[in-house]
């Protein structure tokens, strides 16, 4: 009986280690998640009034030569610019890896040292 409880005991020791490291990746990308969220409002800000100013300057500079069609450019090369950086964030979020991998891949560690096989090892591949 003693070496079972040593055995439950390391699992738990385990376990809660692990706990532990998926609470400090969880916290370590909230708080980055937090940051780049206060970071970008603030970027869209400025950019939004220096946007508003700049095309006001341009279509009061074209309006004697283009009249509504500076505004219409101006609109389409907005649009153009929008739908580029749409389909970059698009991207990057699609290709960014999932929450908690190097957490899942560290149980994955103990698992095969514990158990001396990997999850994707059929049952003919596992050792007993």
């Amino acid at each position: 009986m003693g070496a079972m409880s040593r055995v439950a005991r390391a699992a738990s020791t385990l376990a809660l280690a692990r706990a532990r490291f998926a609470a400090v990746e969880l916290t370590q990308t909230g708080a980055d998640a937090l940051r780049w969220l206060l970071w970008a409002l603030g970027a869209t800000a400025l950019l939004v009034l220096t946007l508003m100013a700049a095309t006001a300057a341009i279509v009061v500079a074209l309006w004697p030569w283009l009249g509504w069609l500076s505004l219409a450019l101006l609109t389409l090369a907005y649009a153009a610019v929008t739908g580029y950086l749409v389909y970059r964030l698009w991207r990057t979020l699609h290709a960014r890896p999932p929450l908690l991998a190097q957490t899942m891949a560290e149980l994955a560690k103990d698992r095969e040292a514990l158990f001396g096989h990997s999850a994707n090892a059929g049952p003919e591949q596992r050792q007993p």
